[in-house]
């Protein structure tokens, strides 16, 4: 069964492989996978994900938080940040935006699939 669209914002290439892989298999379709903040907002804007497994740390100038700032400006979709620093000021930016979770990697889709389970109809 189809689980809806979902955009990973991953800039560490195997990280966002194997998140694609998991997801896929669990029925989800991944419409693109971004390395970059820029890159996020375009693909949101394009391929209109329902879910957004956005890293915090990313490539080029926007990092993930400023990206779902701008990506919350047109799209309702289900934000889950990941990152793998813990600091207190990071979060408290990132809750900001009233994301669907804050998690610290390595995740999993089996820590993943309850959050969008709980968040979606």
């Amino acid at each position: 069964m189809t689980q809806g669209k979902v955009l990973i914002v991953e800039d560490e290439f195997l990280i966002a492989l194997n998140l694609k892989l998991e997801m896929e298999s669990e029925g989800f379709i991944v419409c693109g996978i971004a390395a970059d903040g820029n890159k996020a907002v375009e693909l949101s804007r394009k391929n209109e994900p329902v879910i957004i497994l956005m890293d915090i740390y990313l490539k080029g100038t926007v990092d993930g938080i400023e990206a779902a700032r701008q990506i919350r400006e047109f799209s309702s979709a289900l934000i889950i940040f990941t990152t793998g620093f813990q600091e207190q000021s990071l979060k408290d930016r990132a809750m900001a935006l009233k994301p669907a979770a804050f998690l610290i990697k390595p995740i999993s889709v089996e820590e993943i699939k309850p959050i969008i389970a709980s968040q979606l109809p």
